[in-house]
């Protein structure tokens, strides 16, 4: 089939459908490409930003929504003499507490991930759960972690 896109063959009585059909296959051809413009305009931020169409997927934690979920409580202790307060204990990753004592309480989410920073420390650490609620998994309440001047991962919660 000979294509009449560009009308560069003469037409006769049985082209009326070749000029339909080319006459689609041009919208089609036009419509991806102003499609795969947009698309490329899209990309920039500037552009973006224009047409306020910023990335909805980024939202804010629930701060006040946080009695939506189940919370329970996990103690950790620090294996040794004396505690070292330039050790963090993370929860997704944001400090909530420093180990001030050798025994630390921390209230968790299901879900959270419990890190370890010793990168301010001058020496090594073994940090591990003590003991968890009754509603934290008892995965959970067997994790250690060995800690030499980095950030290690603890456990991740189940509550259930």
């Amino acid at each position: 089939m000979r294509s009449n896109f560009f009308g560069l063959l003469k037409k006769n009585k049985k082209d009326k459908v070749t000029i339909l059909e080319d006459l689609l296959f041009g919208t089609c051809i036009v419509s991806f490409l102003i499609l795969v413009s947009i698309q490329a305009a899209l990309l920039i931020p500037s552009v973006r930003d224009t047409f306020n169409l910023g990335d909805k997927s980024i939202g804010e934690p629930l701060s006040k929504d946080n009695y939506l979920y189940k919370q329970g409580q996990i103690t950790l202790k620090m294996i040794g003499n004396e505690p070292d307060p330039t050790v963090k204990i993370l929860v997704n990753g944001e400090t909530v507490a420093i180990f001030e004592n050798l025994i630390m309480k921390v209230n968790v989410n299901d879900g959270d991930v419990i890190e370890i920073d010793g990168s301010h420390s001058l020496i090594g650490h073994i940090v591990m759960v003590d003991s968890v609620s009754e509603n934290i998994s008892s995965e959970c309440s067997t994790a250690a972690a060995k800690v030499n001047s980095n950030i290690q991962k603890l456990v991740k919660v189940q509550i259930y």
